[in-house]
């Protein structure tokens, strides 16, 4: 059976990730107050470990709110984990297509289930499934267990069902979630500034989930809006994730409408890709640092002494460390994942979080990565201060080198003991992976949580001696690998 990864259950649709997978998991998340699943967390807190007690266990079934991202296959996944849940008694939120973090504030404000039908950036064929509790996204703990249900069920078509007189309802709560996001992410930009500065924004929303919502925000905001594939669903007019071989026509569209910058978004819209005016693309580790430089100034100008706490992942760069470091603020690392990075910042209090990929979790808004808020805060970024192109070419920038080597789920355990044995540099971190920070940059080593592959990302500030670098690396995981 297809299990959870980095980022949910994700895999070639419509098997192994089915129907019957699907409609499985609807049945567990609806027969939660019953099996011991809503038990594994106090209150709406996923990340917290204490049991609940007798008197605090849900007594009926806890709704569900299910939202796609406009791939083929997902009605039909959407469909039967819609049926599991109805099955099972629980009352279903139908979003349909929409953002993965629309769906995420919606389980929030249910305080309920929550399940995004979505590969994210995958090709089409891909799919998957999602899973939030009041909003957050579910940990470890609680996915192993889902999955230990999910396999007692693969055999028991009529477990966890109610008499047709308990049978679930089926809500369209689509147009009042989408209002709710839409709300949010209003109230985190400088509107003032934005509607008196007009900035003109082309969005490519990938023909997936931002077509429900991104064109109308950056209206609603005073932007004026320019918009390619803005139809979801097949024909696709590029490949869903958005990276700098894919943008040549948002790069195009920026240029010849002489735009102040554009914005695209992988498949569930939680990630935005931002180009200046320019049409170029700035970089993602430059463009989290931009955030990043921007919200520490934004912090220190209302309060210049208060303590401010950044978290980012064993993937953050040199960039991102030098505007800490310059706004004397505290860098916090954790795992690969967007669910670690909101974990620590409600941990820590932090001011904001993100990952180089172009998923941003702000500390005001839905606590999941936004791409959507994301893209208006570049709108607002330009409105306060100026091209982006400008501000980009303000950080620095250091030669990177990325590679990843073909590794078989089962055998990446071993790989990676046996790469640490032969480490060729000094005390490795082991937060996910192991990495090493030295003095002219650093090397990172890691299973992917999404593919079959051993990743290996380094950056340094001399591209002779990354190479190097990277040559040796490569040798020490090739070698592992070999013996796993």
């Amino acid at each position: 059976m297809v299990g959870f990864g980095t980022s949910g259950i994700r895999d070639l649709s419509p098997f192994p990730v089915s129907p019957d997978l699907a409609r499985r998991l609807g049945l567990v998340l609806g027969a939660s107050h019953e099996n011991g699943l809503s038990e594994m967390g106090a209150g709406a807190s996923p990340t917290a470990g204490a049991p609940r007690t007798s008197s605090s266990r849900p007594q009926s079934p806890l709704p569900i709110s299910i939202g796609f991202d406009g791939r083929r296959s997902g009605p039909m996944l959407k469909s039967a984990l819609a049926s599991g849940a109805l099955q099972a008694g629980a009352a279903v939120h139908d979003l349909g297509l929409c953002a993965t973090p629309t769906l995420a504030l919606h389980a929030q404000k249910t305080g309920g289930w929550g399940v995004m039908v979505t590969a994210s950036h995958n090709p089409p064929e891909y799919n998957g499934l999602k899973v939030f509790f009041a909003g957050r996204e579910v940990p470890d703990a609680w996915e192993r267990e889902i999955e230990k249900q999910l396999e007692a069920l693969q055999s028991r078509f009529s477990k966890n069902t109610v008499s047709w007189s308990s049978a679930g309802c089926l809500s369209d709560s689509s147009s009042s979630a989408r209002a709710a996001h839409l709300s949010l992410a209003l109230s985190l930009a400088p509107l003032a500034l934005i509607r008196k500065t007009r900035p003109r924004v082309v969005v490519d929303c990938g023909n997936a989930a931002a077509c429900a919502l991104m064109p109308d925000l950056m209206r609603a905001a005073g932007c004026e809006v320019l918009v390619l594939n803005g139809t979801a669903g097949e024909p696709y007019g590029r490949v869903l994730e958005p990276k700098k071989e894919s943008l040549g026509a948002l790069s195009r569209a920026v240029r010849k409408s002489r735009a102040d910058l554009g914005i695209a978004h992988d498949g569930d819209a939680d990630r935005a890709i931002v180009l200046d005016e320019r049409g170029r693309m700035a970089g993602l580790d430059t463009q989290l640092a931009m955030v990043v430089s921007d919200q520490l100034d934004l912090a220190r100008s209302k309060k210049p002494n208060a303590p401010l706490s950044i978290v980012s992942t064993v993937e953050s760069g040199l960039s991102l460390r030098e505007a800490c470091a310059a706004a004397q603020a505290r860098l916090i690392i954790t795992p690969v994942g967007s669910r670690y990075v909101a974990a620590e910042m409600r941990r820590a209090g932090a001011l904001f979080g993100g990952e180089p990929c172009g998923e941003y979790v702000f500390s005001r808004g839905a606590l999941v990565p936004d791409g959507l808020a994301c893209g208006l805060y570049f709108a607002g970024l330009f409105a306060r201060r100026g091209k982006l192109s400008a501000l980009a070419d303000a950080v620095p920038a250091y030669p990177m080198a990325r590679e990843k080597i073909h590794c078989a789920g089962e055998r990446k355990q071993k790989a990676m003991a046996l790469i640490e044995k032969d480490w060729p540099f000094f005390k490795p971190s082991r937060v996910d992976g192991l990495r090493s920070d030295l003095d002219d940059g650093w090397v990172l080593v890691r299973p992917s949580g999404t593919e079959p592959a051993i990743r290996i990302t380094m950056e340094g500030r001399s591209k002779k001696e990354l190479a190097a670098r990277m040559e040796a690396v490569r040798a020490v995981v090739s070698r592992a690998v070999q013996k796993a």
